[in-house]
């Protein structure tokens, strides 16, 4: 499932909704500084403790939220909110007396991160280079941080003047684009980005003074508000995306009760399929038996269509089509008068008393697929149905007066799909006739001689395999 900034719109709070409730977060933010804060370092901690957690819970509301709908750009804000909030908010909340030092500087550094995921947030997908990318700002991020306690260690605590210029620039960072996130959730009416851009600007704001002059009351005030806010933005975007999911889900249920209707009333009509077919199996039997067919086709026309009727009802039950030995004279004369009663110019010459071992169903197939490729791409043109026996072997030919095969189209025209540049079949015909001569060990081929196509089927003969059989 996915899902972007861009999709459909849906109504949301107004910018304006967005201001007063950061505005109302960073009062009671300085409500509770102000009546906690006496310059004690444990109320202090107790803050900062505060401010982690709520960071903590934005971001894996966020990162929940970002994996449940698919979006990238909230993959992004989240992963800018957690690489703040584990180092920079958590530093803060247990390593004020330990290590005050590295507090500034290492907010700096998460904050470059953040801002990195955050451009990131802002470009359009780039698949793999956007990974990357990604990749490459969390490991700046990681050698920064070890650039900053490193040089801690060296300097016993003293950190040199390039960190104060650091933090300058990295708040300043922040604060462009935690106004740029904004306008860009303003402009697409979209809740996260916009609230999250308030969030980095309240960020950007609390760290100004505190580079300038220190950390104070209105500095961590304004800390908590905006992890307040980071939280407000992952509550709301997790919620959406709940919605999105249970949605969908709806949906699914929906189309697989659809399914479900569909399906039963396909086999209703099966069911009268079946019906039908036994009752035209049985009425082509009494006509054949009574001998009601007066021209010189008309029985083989109804002992072929009791055939096929047959194949049809087997084809409806499911039922696998079994092997046995044809006698492939009768059947293609079968074939050739149905053809003809259709208007198609059919001779059929079978030498001797050819047989194969193969379902009558299947073989009557392959021919059909032939005669009827004939009648399409040969309109009027005269067809020869010829089988002999020979070495083993015996050999069905198919064979037009027609305009040919286009050229090279021989071996492409057996694939699936494959079609004649004027063809309006399917294109599985021929493919479906040359699978299933191969699977009872015989070889389908096409030929162009001259004037027509030439299909021939060869299969092992019947005889053959009982003498090998017994052999």
């Amino acid at each position: 499932m996915r899902n972007t900034f861009r999709g459909r719109r849906r109504p949301r709070l107004p910018v304006a909704v967005d201001l007063l409730l950061q505005a109302a977060l960073v009062a009671a933010a300085w409500s509770i500084v102000v009546r906690l804060d006496g310059g004690h370092i444990m109320v202090a901690r107790a803050i900062g403790v505060l401010t982690f957690t709520a960071g903590v819970a934005a971001s894996i509301l966020l990162a929940v939220a970002a994996w449940m709908s698919g979006n990238r750009r909230a993959r992004r804000i989240a992963a800018a909110v957690a690489l703040y909030t584990g180092a920079a908010l958590l530093l803060r909340a247990v390593a004020l007396e330990a290590a005050p030092a590295l507090v500034g500087p290492t907010s700096a550094v998460t904050a470059l991160g953040a801002v990195g995921m955050l451009l990131l947030a802002l470009r359009r997908p780039a698949g793999r280079a956007d990974r990357i990318a990604a990749v490459a700002v969390t490991g700046t991020v990681a050698l920064g941080l070890g650039a900053v306690v490193l040089s801690a260690a060296l300097s016993r605590g003293r950190l040199p003047a390039v960190f104060a210029a650091l933090e300058a620039a990295a708040w300043s960072a922040t604060a462009v684009v935690g106004v740029l996130l904004f306008g860009v959730g303003a402009r697409e009416n979209r809740g996260l980005p916009r609230r999250v851009g308030l969030a980095f600007g309240t960020l950007a704001m609390a760290h100004a003074p505190a580079v300038a002059t220190g950390a104070g009351p209105l500095a961590r005030a304004l800390d908590l508000a905006a992890a307040g806010m980071l939280l407000v933005a992952a509550v709301l975007f997790f919620a959406a995306a709940w919605r999105g999911v249970w949605r969908q889900q709806e949906a699914t249920r929906s189309r697989l009760a659809a399914a479900e209707a569909a399906m039963a009333s396909a086999a209703e009509r099966d069911h009268e399929m079946r019906n039908l077919v036994a009752g035209l199996s049985g009425a082509a039997s009494v006509l054949a038996g009574a001998d009601a067919a007066a021209s010189p086709d008309g029985r083989l026309l109804l002992v072929a269509a009791g055939a096929e009727i047959e194949r049809l009802r087997r084809m409806l039950d499911g039922a696998t089509a079994p092997t046995g030995e044809v006698a492939v004279g009768p059947l293609l004369r079968e074939l050739g008068a149905v053809h003809r009663a259709t208007g198609a110019e059919v001779h059929v010459n079978v030498a001797g008393d050819p047989h194969v071992t193969m379902d009558r169903g299947e073989l009557a197939q392959v021919v059909t697929n032939l005669l009827t490729n004939c009648a399409r791409h040969a309109p009027g043109a005269s067809v020869r149905l010829r089988a002999r026996e020979r070495a083993g072997q015996v050999r069905i030919e198919v064979t037009d007066d027609g305009p040919g095969l286009p050229p090279g189209a021989e071996e492409t025209l057996l694939h699936r799909g494959a079609r004649g540049p004027d063809s309006d079949g399917s294109g599985l015909g021929l493919a479906i006739s040359a699978d299933l001569v191969g699977r009872h060990g015989g070889t389908f081929t096409l030929a162009s001689r001259g004037l027509g196509c030439v299909a021939a089927i060869d299969l092992p003969s019947a005889r053959r395999a009982v003498e090998c059989a017994s052999a």
